[in-house]
């Protein structure tokens, strides 16, 4: 193959690998096809010429253009024929006479020459490289551009000639075709022929017969014995005839229908119990005692439930003595560094209600907290946390609902913090076309989740005391009616900012603001708060509602019924109160106020009632009340009936206790 002529060391080594891997001289391909030879540079100007020096030993010659490293390297040295011949430095002057024998330095000795360099081994020649694979076709080549001083023919081929046309042939790289007819054939898989399978199937078999025969099997049962005919006497038996009954003609019975033969043999008796452990010698087949340790305490489940004749969802007639009495067993000051989760678990464990369990805790807090009133009256009140509560037994609203709501969630119930309005202390109601004021929120309290999974309002600030008006300081006072009242009667005082927090009964998802300031316009009447703990009587109950009345008012009805209910419709006092209930009367003043009287109240038990004429209740500006008789001729007056004190009213002395009252205009 000729060679190009003016063909650079570059690009025979680019031609070489292209031979190596295609196998066949590619077309010949010059750099300078693609653009015009740039022209040489003009030869540099001569160089004068420096004198050379005398050669000595001590003064070898030096070639002052090249580098020190290959001064004796002529491999190094710019190639070409008509290179310049390298210059010599003069020789250097010969040094100066001594001038005393006896400052003549002494001759130095002959330097030896260096030791020859050991000859290096001969280079073998390299293995030929192992022949590459074919190429795949592919449509979507990129040239992978690379750093490299030197580029070989083949990538710059990809890159400029690949994909393009060079008159009318295109440059790809293809696999070689193959002949299928080439390929060898398909070896055959002959199948075993049928006597092998078979014996090794008898293999097999004899192989499972011997592992069975050496495993011990059960004894066989005994063959039952039948006592059902068999085919041939059951034909027979169809042709019998059955005895003859008296005054009855003889009819043939099919023998299918007959009674079957009944063995005269007695069935085994049933083998008796065998107990391993428990057993005595008096009783062999007796069952060891029940444990006794395992069994529940039947009066804690009692004490948890309400008593008879109390219906489980209803609160205010519930039986809560146990978690009450529990709770006062664990005074602050007693509690291990203020634990929380321990104080949760000693006051709700014993109790598996729900119910229970938040009662405990809302009765705790009226035994152990007190309202910080000094702090809220002189604008002090500082973060109520939990632990900050528990530690100092003193609180505001916030506190008591943040310390309730963190020990229910550590008993395992389900607990919320509430914030909005609430009409406590200093609430005046709205007078008749006073405007409604703005949206507040100035009160906390907790819904938790009870039995049968109802979400109750509770308020354990309300619950645990109040101001006292006569020392304006606070006083502890027990209102289980905070925990016990239903959700409708808790949200007459208190407004979530949250609608989703109402939890209402009566099925409404919310009220407006509108109808909670408005429903006690014009004050409602006077209840006093004994009321429920005292009497067991719904404080929401008590008509007229208005706290005003009209003595002489012709466009209203001469008659106006003055009732009251039972804190709850299955409400017994006896039961669920304090003890028998009291007899029930109405002072008034009498027509122009003339005439006090005591009037009884009629009552079915559950709702005492009484209708009044207007002009018998008294002058404008007097007051009329309900009262309860708590004293009877010089004794209690629990259990007096209405007849007695009908029979005996005026002649004895009597003692009262004040329940409700109205005022007349």
């Amino acid at each position: 193959m000729a060679e190009p002529p003016n063909e650079s060391i570059r690009e025979k080594i680019a031609r070489m690998n292209l031979t190596q891997v295609h196998g066949s001289a590619p077309p010949a391909y010059s750099y300078y096809d693609q653009a015009p030879p740039k022209k040489k540079p003009p030869p540099p100007p001569p160089r004068p010429q420096v004198q050379s020096r005398q050669q000595t030993i001590n003064n070898p010659p030096i070639y002052s253009n090249a580098l020190h490293s290959n001064t004796h390297n002529t491999g190094n040295l710019p190639s070409g024929g008509n290179a310049p011949a390298p210059r010599i430095s003069p020789a250097l002057p010969p040094r100066p006479a001594a001038r005393s024998s006896s400052q003549q330095s002494p001759a130095l000795p002959q330097r030896l020459s260096p030791r020859p360099s050991p000859a290096l081994p001969p280079r073998h020649s390299p293995r030929p490289s192992p022949a590459l694979p074919p190429r795949k076709s592919s449509t979507n080549l990129r040239r992978q551009y690379s750093s490299e001083s030197i580029s070989t023919m083949n990538s710059d081929m990809s890159a400029l000639t690949l994909g393009s046309t060079n008159g009318d042939s295109v440059y790809r790289v293809r696999a070689p075709l193959y002949d299928p007819a080439t390929l060898p054939p398909l070896t055959v898989t002959q199948s075993k022929p049928q006597k092998e399978i078979s014996a090794t199937r008898r293999a097999m078999q004899s192989n499972t017969a011997d592992r069975i025969d050496k495993r011990v099997l059960p004894p066989m049962l005994p063959p039952r014995t039948s006592t059902m005919p068999t085919h041939a006497e059951a034909n027979a038996q169809q042709y019998l005839l059955p005895k003859k009954s008296q005054g009855l003609p003889s009819t043939r019975v099919p023998a299918i229908s007959q009674p079957m033969n009944k063995s005269t043999e007695a069935p085994p008796p049933i083998p008796g119990r065998s107990w391993s452990a428990g057993n005595t010698r008096s009783q062999p087949g007796a069952p060891p005692p029940i444990p006794t340790s395992t069994r529940p305490n039947l009066n804690a489940i009692m004490a948890s439930k309400p008593k008879p004749g109390a219906t489980a969802s209803c609160l205010k007639c519930r039986d809560f003595s146990g978690p009450d009495a529990h709770a006062a067993q664990f005074p602050r000051e007693n509690i291990p560094l203020s634990d929380i989760g321990w104080l949760s678990q000693q006051l709700t464990s014993p109790f598996p209600s729900p119910t229970d369990k938040a009662r405990a805790i809302f009765t705790w807090l009226h035994h152990n907290v007190d309202y910080d009133l000094p702090s809220l009256l002189a604008g002090t009140v500082c973060n109520q946390t939990p632990e900050r509560t528990l530690r100092s037994g003193l609180a505001v609203c916030a506190g008591y609902a943040a310390l309730f709501c963190d020990l229910a969630l550590k008993a395992g119930l389900e607990c919320l913090v509430i914030t909005g309005d609430g009409k406590g202390y200093g609430y005046t109601p709205l007078q008749p076309g006073q405007p409604i004021p703005p949206v507040t929120s100035n009160h906390a309290w907790n819904a938790v989740c009870i039995d049968n999974g109802e979400w109750k309002l509770v308020d354990s600030c309300w619950g645990a005391g109040h101001r006292d008006d006569a020392t304006q300081a606070y006083k502890r006072q027990f209102s289980p009616e905070c925990f016990t009242m239903t959700n409708d009667e808790f949200g007459l005082k208190h407004f979530p900012m949250d609608n989703a927090r109402f939890y209402r009964n009566d099925g409404r998802p919310s009220i407006t603001w509108e109808e909670y300031c408005t429903n006690d316009v014009g004050q409602g009447v006077t209840v006093f708060g004994n009321t429920t703990p005292q009497h067991g009587l719904s404080g929401q109950s008590f008509e007229p509602k208005t706290k005003q009345i009209a003595v002489r008012d012709p466009s209203k009805s001469p008659d106006i019924r003055f009732q009251f209910s039972a804190y709850c419709p299955h409400w017994d006092n006896e039961r669920h109160g304090t003890g028998k209930p009291y007899v029930m009367v109405l002072h008034v003043g009498g027509r122009d106020g003339q005439k006090t009287n005591w009037i009884p109240f009629e009552t079915n038990g559950k709702t005492w009632w009484l209708d009044m004429d207007r002009r018998e209740l008294g002058a404008p500006g007097q007051k009329v009340s309900i009262f309860a008789v708590n004293s009877f001729d010089n004794r209690d007056a629990r259990g007096l009936t209405y007849d007695e004190y009908r029979a005996k009213k005026g002649k004895v002395a009597m003692g009262f206790d004040g329940i409700a009252m109205w005022e007349l205009v």
